[in-house]
């Protein structure tokens, strides 16, 4: 696509942007505390007061409805602020192809009919089609919640917000701004804001103040009538009923006790925008989360090591190299099995800063086996420099596995395999004993009904070094179990939302396995409880998931 014809698809279908809400004007803030059935009341005694000349009751009626609007305007753009600050943390660009080169240009600029060039760590800027794709993968959580990311093949669909974990691809922007995924996500959540029921509470309490007052003026008026008493006198009598009948303070007994709940909130990085939310998070009976990154880590860690003759649990947590290996087995039973690990991977782990924890580079599944193994006291590099790589095969969806070929330091080669278990543990790729395959498939599928993500390690040594990897013959090495491990906090929240009435509910696109061990473990799922499809709520069939 030449540049020309980039701006004239800008000028048509605008900037690839969510739009965002235009900033709420000062005197509409002010007006929208005003409008509080209260705070109408409140007005109204003023004026009575200011007619029958009574300024000290009409100044201290001004002053709290002052404060009280000075409160609700000073969250309302607290609130704004910090949101708005979050938004400009990052300010992406998009590598496109244009006039025939490859250049850089702010993702708000990219069009329909763009050709995007992604690359391992690239955020998608916009829904587009795979035309090339090499060893892709993508990570989907942030729509579908899904944890472990998705191998992309040319002709597949890409979304915007997704990031590329491996890989690389060029792919045609298809949809943009408000038409793509994340734009059609925005127009969902865009509903109207309606009462909350402390408001709806409160504008009973006014309307049914101001009928009662009403009421008590024109009876002790006509009483007074009736028994002769000036006209003067009841009128100035009846504005002192409406004054001393009005409850000056509790609009601003309200609003500050909603303030500091705020603030008790904002304490625990809770930002609320309107401070009546405050009172209806306390009505709350049923609480929908997702899983990957709220309830979980959002970082796969590696759990449970099996060989042939050991196996034992990992501890620790993210993808820094403190944990330790808790089994009878002494750590020397998995140094074969994480090797290999290690060599056939293309992640990297990278130290974070002061404070900061460890961060991955590349696949998240692959960085947590470099994870396990720095546990056990193996290092990327200096295996990679005793045993360097000569050639690969890398992973795909059809074969669900990757191959990588190995110098050997003292002469010959070594081939190294890991992938699925349905596909490795089957020959002709493995050459073992039957009895231990179907002892290993039994294994994995017990990790797998756990939750976990199981994968296979196979290896096989060679006297010469071929050109390709071969993936024949290969002896299993073991099995690997990943999970996204729960929040510490996590099950003590859980349990604190029952103790107080609210019914916790998990909504994940993960595996039914998945979500089912991760529910259980932390007390959303009990017994008798169910796993419901959300696909079959639209259509006949079963509604639960397996």
């Amino acid at each position: 696509m030449s540049s020309a014809e980039a701006a004239a698809r800008l000028e048509r279908d605008g900037p690839n942007l969510l739009p965002a809400k235009p900033p709420t004007p000062l005197w509409r803030r002010v007006a929208g505390q005003l409008r509080d059935p209260l705070i109408v009341v409140l007005l109204a005694a003023a004026a009575l007061t200011a007619i029958t000349g009574d300024w000290t009751d009409m100044a201290v009626i001004l002053l709290v409805i002052v404060v009280n609007t000075s409160v609700g305007v000073a969250q309302e753009v607290r609130a704004d602020r910090a949101i708005t600050a979050l938004s400009e943390l990052t300010a992406p660009v998009a590598r496109v192809v244009r006039d025939g080169a490859q250049r850089e240009v702010p993702a708000a600029e990219v069009v329909p009919g763009d050709l995007l060039v992604l690359a391992e760590g690239d955020i998608i800027p916009a829904d587009a089609r795979l035309g090339e794709a090499a060893a892709l993968l993508v990570d989907e959580s942030a729509l579908t919640g899904e944890s472990v990311p998705v191998d992309k093949s040319p002709g597949d669909e890409v979304a915007s917000g997704t990031v590329v974990v491996r890989g690389r691809g060029r792919a045609e922007v298809s949809a943009t701004g408000l038409a793509s995924a994340a734009g059609r996500i925005a127009a969902l959540m865009v509903t109207g804001s309606g009462l909350t029921p402390l408001q709806r509470r409160l504008a009973g309490v006014g309307r049914l103040l101001a009928g009662v007052t009403v009421f008590l003026c024109v009876v002790v008026g006509a009483l007074g009538l009736v028994r002769g008493q000036p006209v003067e006198l009841m009128v100035v009598t009846a504005i002192s009923l409406v004054v001393a009948a009005v409850p000056e303070s509790l609009p601003a007994v309200v609003t500050l006790s909603l303030a500091l709940g705020a603030r008790r909130m904002a304490a625990r990085h809770a930002l609320v925008r309107r401070l009546h939310a405050v009172e209806t998070l306390g009505s709350v009976t049923i609480l929908a989360t997702d899983k990957t990154g709220t309830l979980t880590e959002g970082r796969m860690v590696v759990r449970r090591l099996w060989t042939p003759t050991a196996q034992a649990t990992l501890t620790g947590t993210g993808y820094g190299p403190d944990g330790r290996l808790d089994g009878d087995a002494p750590p020397e039973a998995f140094t074969d099995l994480l090797t290999a690990a290690v060599l056939c991977n293309d992640a990297r782990l990278l130290p974070g800063d002061e404070g900061e924890e460890w961060r991955a580079l590349g696949d998240p599944t692959e960085a947590a086996l470099l994870a396990a193994a720095a546990k056990l006291g193996l290092d990327r590099r200096d295996l990679h420099q005793r045993s360097p790589r000569l050639a690969e095969r890398p992973f795909d969806s059809a074969r669900k596995r990757m191959s990588t070929l190995h110098r050997m330091p003292g002469g010959g080669a070594r081939v190294i395999c890991k992938g699925a278990p349905e596909v490795l543990l089957h020959a002709p790729v493995l050459a073992d004993d039957p009895a231990l395959l179907a002892r290993a498939a039994e294994q994995a599928e017990d990790l797998a009904r756990q939750g976990y993500r199981v994968l296979a390690v196979a290896h096989a040594g060679l006297a010469s070094v071929p050109e390709t990897a071969p993936e024949q013959g290969l002896s299993l090495l073991g099995l690997i179990a990943i999970l996204d491990p729960p929040r510490q906090a996590a099950s003590g929240t859980v349990a604190a939302c029952r103790r107080a009435g609210i019914r916790p509910v998990l909504i994940t696109g993960d595996h039914p396995g998945t979500a089912r061990a991760i529910a259980t473990e932390l007390g959303i799922l009990g017994p008798g409880d169910a796993i419901v499809d959300c696909r079959a709520l639209t259509g006949p069939g079963p509604r639960t998931a397996p």
